[in-house]
């Protein structure tokens, strides 16, 4: 599908705003939408790295491989970018991504147009730094993590992250819908399955919150901290 039939798609986001008219219909002209399956491979290690995505529906998983198991490295959702190690002169992928829900809409733009843009407009490509720049910081965050604190503060952490970030208010409780698996939050935090199911069970039997598969109730999410 041509990307120039749904235009309106980039309207507010702060990356492709300082764009001029001519530069947003130059790369709207080689940009195509994808949808992909639940599970389906978006691309893989060792395939040319010639493309950025812009994630319009859905939730995408970033993650390398290791000898034992995947090591997730973030979890893309709708209104972000990811593949863009391509603008580094990263000519092969090195990690993987994939879908994780029913459908995944996803904005294929061509690198090399990007590249080209960001050579002539200054601000789109200090814009483009600055979001490399806050995904080089998550990183080292996560990394600072895993080396400083223990499993259950990591558990709990990113269990209140997830609230602030993605919960809605239902009075004094805050709830979050999700599509995560034990193991997925095992991945992203650095520890085993074993464990967050160890804390999400403690978490529950203590009624700081409640959680099924598809969905994570926090009675009072400023007292998740104090739950370890």
């Amino acid at each position: 599908m041509d990307i120039r039939m749904t235009s309106p798609i980039f309207d507010g986001n702060p990356l492709f705003a300082v764009l001029a008219p001519e530069e947003l219909l130059l790369i709207q002209q080689t940009a195509t939408i994808q949808s992909y399956s639940k599970h389906q491979v978006l691309y893989k290690p060792g395939q040319a790295a010639n493309k950025v995505y812009f994630l319009l529906k859905g939730t995408v998983k970033v993650a390398v491989h290791s000898e034992k198991k995947d090591i997730i490295k973030y979890v893309v959702r709708p209104g972000n970018l990811f593949g863009e190690s391509c603008l580094t002169g990263e000519l092969q992928r090195r990690d993987f991504a994939y879908a994780m829900e029913d459908l995944a809409d996803v904005v294929e733009l061509d690198a090399p147009v990007l590249l080209s843009v960001m050579r002539k407009n200054f601000a789109f490509a200090q814009s483009l730094l600055h979001f490399l720049g806050e995904r080089l910081r998550y990183t080292e965050i996560q990394l600072e993590k895993v080396v400083l604190k223990d499993s259950k503060s990591r558990i709990l952490e990113f269990l209140h992250q997830m609230g602030v970030e993605q919960g809605k208010q239902i009075g004094f409780e805050t709830l979050v819908k999700h599509n995560m698996t034990h193991q997925d939050i095992a991945d992203l935090t650095g520890t085993s399955r074993q464990m967050v199911t160890a804390v999400l069970n403690q978490l529950k039997r203590s009624n700081v919150l409640y959680f099924n598969r598809k969905k994570i109730l926090f009675r009072d999410l400023n007292a998740l901290p104090l739950a370890g």
